[in-house]
């Protein structure tokens, strides 16, 4: 597939629905401007070997077409030309409404998507690229709209026809919100209601799941406006984490399809479905308490039968130690009564 590119606008202002790029967040930490100097060093590293893999033409480029000039001043005064490498794929930070936990990086690539898959699954290598200190955690956005829910069934359609609809295969898919509180004009519930929707209107044959998914569509609501990405490998690839990829490769979606008992019933009032999916989880956090009980009944049991045969040894090594001073005493009274018998 080509390798896709949008006009970017440089400059700090709000996001805009032309703009593509990266929604990243800190864990546990408030964003800060190291913070976004890191985040930009981290996808400017994976940038010029994502061109190349793409473009592999590029690499006979010379290396003047991707230089270019700027003036620089020594302490003299002197001026004098330097040459400046100019990146093909480029960002641009996003002000984002005086918001200190997120921070949005515009790119000019087409499908951010692509790259991201791009840079985790090599952060999950042991190669020679950065290994970023700060755990973030990023969403390739493709879509940015107002947080309303016309403006965001409108951008959800397109979206998913070009991705889950495209093949008609029954796809497995997660919906990831990251914003539990939701916005003004539409909630957190409405929004992953609309995202199901969408989803099941553009590709009736896809399968709600709550891991092992083919594609996971996330979104965030940072008002006024909704971010949207439809990712591919969510659970193979930490769940866009840096701090998790780290560890590898995630296989095990290797294994059977998990079951589609967490969709919707569209014979259940929204109450009943509610109650339904707490029961699901309910039932799914009692299985996990009685195999960690019956694992700490196994560990409790060996554990004793250790203690036991320990035990067992201290006995006989204490009988052993009984029967020699008996034997030692009897010896010393026979030699003592034979020297007796041998003086009388």
């Amino acid at each position: 597939m080509p390798l896709e590119f949008i006009d970017l606008v440089k400059g700090f202002h709000p996001p805009t629905p032309e703009d593509r790029g990266f929604l990243i967040n800190l864990t546990r930490a408030r964003w800060n401007n190291s913070a976004t100097t890191e985040a930009m060093n981290l996808l400017r590293a994976f940038a010029e070997p994502y061109f190349e893999m793409k473009c592999p033409e590029s690499r006979e480029d010379p290396p003047e077409d991707r230089e270019q000039s700027v003036e620089k001043e020594d302490n003299s005064g002197n001026k004098s030309k330097a040459p400046k490498k100019s990146y093909r794929i480029q960002f641009a930070v996003r002000d984002l409404f005086n918001n200190n936990v997120h921070c949005f990086l515009a790119c000019n690539l087409a499908d951010p998507e692509d790259f991201a898959h791009y840079m985790f699954s090599k952060l999950a290598e042991d190669n020679d690229f950065p290994k970023p200190k700060l755990p973030f955690r990023i969403l390739p956005v493709q879509r940015i709209c107002e947080a309303m829910p016309k403006a965001i069934e409108q951008t959800l359609l397109p979206l998913l026809e070009e991705t889950l609809a495209k093949d008609g295969h029954p796809h497995r898919f997660s919906l990831i919100n990251r914003n539990h509180l939701g916005g003004e004009n539409v909630s957190h519930s409405e929004a992953m209601k609309l995202a199901r929707n969408c989803v099941w209107a553009t590709n009736p044959n896809c399968v709600q799941c709550l891991k092992y998914q083919d594609y996971a569509v996330i979104m965030d609501i940072i008002e006024p406006l909704f971010f949207v990405g439809v990712v591919r490998d969510f659970q193979r690839l930490a769940n866009y984490k840096t701090w998790l990829i780290q560890r590898g490769i995630d296989d095990t979606d290797a294994g059977p399809d998990s079951e589609d008992d967490i969709s919707d019933d569209p014979n259940l009032s929204e109450e009943e479905e509610k109650r339904r999916k707490l029961r699901i989880k309910r039932k799914r956090r009692a299985q996990k308490m009685n195999m960690s009980h019956e694992e700490n009944e196994v560990k409790k049991c060996l554990q004793g039968n250790q203690d036991e045969s320990k035990g067992v040894e201290d006995d006989l090594v204490d009988e052993d130690d009984l029967e020699e001073n008996e034997i030692n005493n009897d010896g010393s009274d026979t030699l003592n009564g034979d020297d007796g018998e041998d003086d009388e």
